[in-house]
């Protein structure tokens, strides 16, 4: 055996084919020497190749490629979407409106968080296993966690922040006393 990488029914098949082609059975194939029409999927079921058809002719993705898009567009909004409900906590000019903010963050966050854990579910079981990506689910606890202690420490700068002397009224207090 001059290929030892095979196994025997790969050498078997090797061997039947040779012996077809010396025999001239592939001589007059219907379609001989013209291009294979690769338009036609044959790993799709009959039913499903007229919608795989109007959908490609729409250029419209299948649903797992539409999951996968949005998964990453989540994703990636993320700390995004965080830190800009952060910058608002900041923001906020008294204590109800920061109170807001808080709120709205976190129910924001977890409404995130939720929506990307069901797309990596749905998606995993409507994308074909051979071409699946491994997205992770979000721990929402551990997310929820994380969120918390950046509240925290924005609250902690506001409060040293709100403590510490105005630097503007100190300069109007230094002019008025020269």
């Amino acid at each position: 055996m001059d290929e030892p990488n095979l196994d025997w029914t790969q050498i078997v098949a090797e061997r039947k084919i040779k012996e077809a082609i010396d025999a001239g059975e592939f001589d007059n194939v219907p379609g001989m020497g013209e291009p294979v029409d690769l338009s036609i999927d044959p790993f799709t079921p009959v039913h499903l190749r007229i919608a795989h058809k109007v959908l490609k002719n729409a250029r419209a993705l299948p649903e797992w490629l539409q999951l996968e898009k949005e998964i990453q567009e989540e994703t990636l909004a993320v700390p995004l979407r965080r830190d800009q409900g952060l910058h608002a906590i900041r923001l906020a000019k008294n204590t109800p409106s920061r109170d807001r903010a808080v709120a709205r963050l976190r129910s924001e966050h977890r409404d995130r968080m939720d929506t990307i854990n069901t797309l990596v579910l749905k998606y995993s079981f409507v994308a074909p296993a051979s071409a699946q990506r491994p997205f992770r689910s979000f721990n929402l606890k551990h997310e929820m966690a994380m969120l918390e202690e950046a509240i925290r420490d924005v609250m902690t700068l506001i409060t040293e922040r709100e403590k510490a002397p105005d630097q503007s009224k100190l300069r109007q207090r230094r002019r008025f006393l020269w």
